[in-house]
């Protein structure tokens, strides 16, 4: 079936591009830092030679932050700059390394090459950062759509009652999930296929990924669901086991640094996964097909001048 054997040949093609999963980690890990450090700063200034520090290690405490009065507005003034400062600056990089990913899972790449991952980035790097940015309007649509539209409209209406406007957040958020499969097929194929065809333009690749989506769309679905399927179930573990750990000494905070970037580099193996399964599925479904096309026409031009 195809829809195994592309998951399987997936999988296999996320283990070989280890080491661009590395890179992309290791990348994500020290724009982090950047934050980190600064916030880290500004704690403990705000804090001061205080005992409130110790007070968190049971857990968030809002009295903690509410006691510290003026130094709280400046504080909450760098988070709020500090996140929307990563977020930019890693939804750009985000493009970068989601080309160089893609590049590394292509079929006929036997071995990783540092080369060849830097050399996709930097060849796609804006085709990929546009093509995120339209998908992601698309998606803040629709959800605006399907979400914002019915909360207003129950909001305005004060004879509804509490049974149905339950009823409609439920099928509102319920029709986002089907939704949302389908985005993230639109963006993967045509990112896949913008790297199979780098002279191409990134409209006839988000072309492609509309097209090919809906051609292909019950393995497709199927696949992508699945995949999801895997990277939701982790992330259930993840908030079950990590949260309770609570730690009280500098081995028991480093051990749990490391814990938790493990954590995130199997995510970011997860959804490489997800890229190389996607581009084996198109390879599968469509890189083929003009192959035989070509070897069918070149036998016929034969056969015709034969006949000549």
């Amino acid at each position: 079936m195809k829809i195994f054997g592309s998951l399987l040949t997936g999988f296999y093609r996320a283990l070989k591009s280890l080491k661009g999963v590395l890179i992309a980690w290791l990348t994500m890990f020290f724009l982090v830092i950047v934050f980190i450090y600064p916030l880290r700063g500004s704690l403990s200034s705000a804090f001061g030679s205080s005992m409130i520090t110790e007070k968190l290690v049971q857990g968030f405490d809002v009295e903690v932050f509410a006691d510290l009065g003026s130094a709280l507005g400046s504080l909450l003034s760098f988070i709020t700059a500090g996140f929307i400062m990563i977020y930019f600056i890693g939804f750009v990089l985000n493009a970068f390394l989601t080309a160089g990913l893609f590049g590394s899972v292509r079929n006929g790449n036997e071995k990783f090459s540092a080369q060849e991952f830097f050399r996709a980035g930097s060849k796609n790097f804006w085709p990929f950062l546009i093509i995120s940015l339209i998908i992601t309007v698309i998606i803040v649509i629709i959800i605006g759509i399907l979400m914002v539209v019915p909360i207003a409209i129950i909001t305005m209406s004060d004879s509804t009652a509490e049974k149905t406007r339950i009823t409609v957040l439920i099928a509102s958020g319920a029709v986002n999930l089907l939704l949302m499969p389908i985005f993230l097929l639109i963006a993967d194929y045509s990112r896949a296929w913008k790297t199979a065809h780098e002279e191409e333009s990134f409209f006839r690749a988000i072309g492609f990924g509309f097209s090919h989506t809906f051609s292909k769309f019950l393995s497709s679905y199927i696949m992508m669901v699945l995949l999801i399927l895997s990277q939701m179930i982790f992330g259930i573990i993840v908030l079950i086991f990590l949260p309770d750990w609570r730690p009280v000494t500098g081995s028991g905070v480093f051990l749990l640094l490391i814990i938790s970037q493990l954590l995130l580099l199997t995510r970011l193996l997860l959804k490489t996964w997800r890229y190389a399964s996607v581009t084996s599925l198109m390879e599968e479904t469509t890189l083929t097909i003009p192959e035989n096309i070509n070897s069918i026409q070149y036998e016929q031009g034969r056969s015709n001048q034969t006949e000549g």
